[in-house]
């Protein structure tokens, strides 16, 4: 099996890494391709029944949260209602079984919500609504927004630098950014499957844990998308909305991975060295006379003003005559469409 078939967005950069999963992991919902539950291979004497292994249970919180990547993707084939509402379901209990999630009363008011959609084309109007029609402030998938305050801000380069530093780089052909909910679970389980992987062969780990991305990431922003679909949910008059079912499990199953392995403080996105160099070798210097005249300079090059380069910082607004202004509110972490 090529491991991009399991993939949401992510394609691995390193053969390496693609043949070891590849060894560990199979389709389990019939093959269908938008929405598989990683268990597993039947062959491999490594998962054969019995007491769940500590790399056992990895691999179940692996088909877990690669589970819940596949379910917030767009509902648009053919089979898509039969598969969230019948086999998700059973695939998220079995999972959270062996993983010891506590989602019971999340999932059975999702089967409920499920239930009441009638077919595949309500389904989709609810996804589009919640997600996908411009002009309305709409809970978001790119959850970096939630972070940041804006789209595109600087933890989806932090997450795209863990994606790299494992090997792992955005599939060209998938076009959200790198903080896509989908892309950031499916990093999640491949990150606990090679945690699995490396404590039953003894194989050097990944540079990051799945436990240290969902700290630094995933659980900053869980609340508040799952809040976010709850009143969106209100506000679109969606008494069916099943996702803020889904976003209740996943939060389940995050706080509880963060609650059993702690870390003291997210890890720093990585810093090129020669910057981190300067910084240090720079921070808290008096700006020289000398330095004032490059800025000058290259300010005249542009075009730009440089008079007040020589006021002190200070005194510049009494001098200049320009009045002090209040900052504007930090932007909602809910964002507006453009159109």
């Amino acid at each position: 099996m090529d491991v991009r078939e399991v993939g949401v967005g992510l394609r691995f950069a390193n053969p390496t890494y693609a043949a070891t999963e590849a060894q560990s992991l199979r389709h389990r919902s019939g093959g269908v391709a938008h929405l598989p539950a990683l268990r597993a291979a039947s062959n491999n004497k490594l998962f054969e029944v019995g007491p769940m292994t500590t790399d056992a249970i990895r691999m179940s919180k692996s088909e877990f949260f690669l589970c819940l990547a596949r379910a917030f993707a767009i509902p648009q084939a053919a089979e898509s209602l039969e598969l969230l509402r019948d086999a998700l379901p059973e695939d998220l209990a079995e999972l959270a079984s062996d993983c010891g999630f506590d989602i019971g009363e999340a999932l059975a008011d999702y089967r409920v919500a499920m239930t009441a959609i009638p077919d595949g084309e309500r389904l989709l109007v609810i996804y589009s609504r919640l997600f996908l029609v411009p002009g309305d402030r709409h809970p978001s998938l790119n959850t970096g927004a939630y972070l940041d305050g804006t789209v595109a801000g600087d933890s989806v380069t932090a997450m795209e630098t863990c994606y790299r530093r494992c090997g792992l780089e955005k599939d060209a052909a998938v076009q959200d950014l790198p903080d896509h909910l989908a892309i950031q679970l499916e990093f999640v389980a491949r990150l606990l499957a090679a945690e699995s992987q490396a404590g039953i062969t003894g194989t050097a780990p990944l540079p990051i844990t799945a436990g240290e991305f969902l700290a630094s990431f995933v659980v900053r922003w869980i609340g508040p998308f799952r809040a976010d679909l709850e009143e969106a949910g209100r506000r679109f008059k969606l008494p069916d909305n099943p996702y803020r079912h889904l976003a209740r499990i996943l939060e389940s199953a995050v706080r509880s991975e963060v609650a059993l392995h702690p870390i003291e403080a997210a890890p720093a996105p990585t810093v090129d060295p020669e910057i981190a160099r300067l910084r240090s070798q720079l921070a808290g210097k008096p700006i020289t006379e000398e330095d004032l005249a490059i800025i000058r300079a290259r300010l005249a090059a542009d075009g730009l003003p440089s008079d007040h380069v020589a006021i002190p910082v200070d005194d510049r607004d009494r001098v200049m005559g320009l009045s002090t202004m209040v900052p504007p509110a930090a932007p909602s972490h809910r964002m507006a469409s453009a159109g």
